[in-house]
């Protein structure tokens, strides 16, 4: 599997953060460290430079209902999507919001 190819949302993000595989977890790691190359590359220097920060620490120990670690969680998918340039709130309820029919205007 490539590693780049395994998240591409910041869901997938999550849920591999929160895997009981620590494989699963580095892989979303790495992954956001993927993103950082990207942000570093585009300028993004301060973002980039709290994120290598962020990511050198690594994955703490790993515990599902611990809150700190569920905040590390938090923080990690919050970076990601920084670095993707998304708003959290905005793009999940674009995402599941159906259509809205839009009116046309007839021609007489």
């Amino acid at each position: 599997m490539h590693l780049e190819a395994a998240v591409t949302d910041s869901d997938t993000l999550r849920q591999q953060l929160m895997a009981p595989d620590p494989m699963q977890r580095a892989i979303a790691l790495h992954a956001l460290e993927l993103e950082l190359e990207r942000a570093a590359a585009c300028s993004r220097l301060s973002l980039a430079n709290e994120v290598a920060k962020f990511a050198a620490r690594g994955i703490p120990f790993y515990a599902l209902h611990d809150p700190h670690f569920c905040d590390w969680v938090g923080k990690a998918v919050s970076y990601w999507q920084k670095l993707r340039g998304a708003d959290s709130v905005g793009a999940t309820r674009a995402t599941r919001r159906p259509a809205r029919p839009r009116s046309r205007a007839r021609a007489a």
